[in-house]
């Protein structure tokens, strides 16, 4: 697999013969060029799938949209008059050679695992355990725990099987940044994990990483990892 950053929670996924790509959210090419996915690349896969977790401004755009993927994967929640497969927590959708399905989130939309090539890939979309501590009630604090934790057993079942992990690791949780990427890889226990959900990378980001040997730190746009 090749794995691509684009920006945010955005990452291509190249197979064999198929194109994934998740929640790619800025249009427009870095100054080099980079960090976007184009038409020409959509068009080299025989297959090529998009997949958006949910609408919020930093996980989609409109020009990822116009290309021609084979097929498109919006959570239920998605302004209405886009095309795609609309699902919601708890479906499942089987085509030829792709299995996909939506797992709950704890913000908008849903979370993707994505079978496809052999291969096993969770998006986590904006599930995390959200919640800041110096701010939050105990109930609130408890309150996400709960709602976190809820969904974390759905997806129990497929401890380690999942070949990659796209994960939030956002530092503007300060101390809490990586409470819910812990639990992430204590209960599924991925291949490799890829930290997102941030722009520039913070002690947070890289203190996290630093302690797990399966991590994948992608940290500018258009940067490839090989897995």
């Amino acid at each position: 697999m090749k794995i691509t950053y684009l920006e945010n929670s955005g990452f291509s996924v190249e197979l064999d013969k198929t194109l994934l790509v998740f929640d790619e959210c800025n249009g427009k090419a870095d100054k080099d060029g980079r960090g976007i996915v184009t038409k020409a690349q959509v068009e080299v896969f025989e297959k090529s799938y998009l997949f958006l977790s949910h609408s919020h401004h930093d996980h989609w755009c409109k020009e990822v949209l116009a290309l021609p993927f084979s097929e498109v994967f919006l959570s239920d929640e998605f302004p209405k008059g886009y095309a795609g497969h609309r699902l919601s927590e708890g479906q499942t959708l089987t085509l030829p050679n792709l299995t996909v399905r939506a797992f709950g989130s704890t913000d908008l939309g849903v979370s993707f695992l994505v079978d496809a090539e052999g291969k096993r890939i969770f998006h986590a979309g904006d599930y995390n355990l959200w919640h800041w501590e110096d701010e939050s009630t105990e109930n609130e604090i408890q309150e996400a725990t709960d709602w976190f934790e809820r969904i974390l057993t759905t997806l129990a079942p497929f401890s380690g099987t999942i070949d990659l992990c796209f994960f939030p690791v956002d530092p503007r949780m300060g101390k809490n940044t990586a409470r819910g990427a812990h639990r992430i890889q204590e209960t599924l226990k991925p291949s490799v994990f890829v930290p997102m959900h941030f722009m520039k990378p913070t002690k947070e980001v890289t203190d996290f990483s630093a302690q797990y040997n399966n991590v994948l730190l992608l940290n500018q746009r258009g940067q490839t990892g090989n897995i």
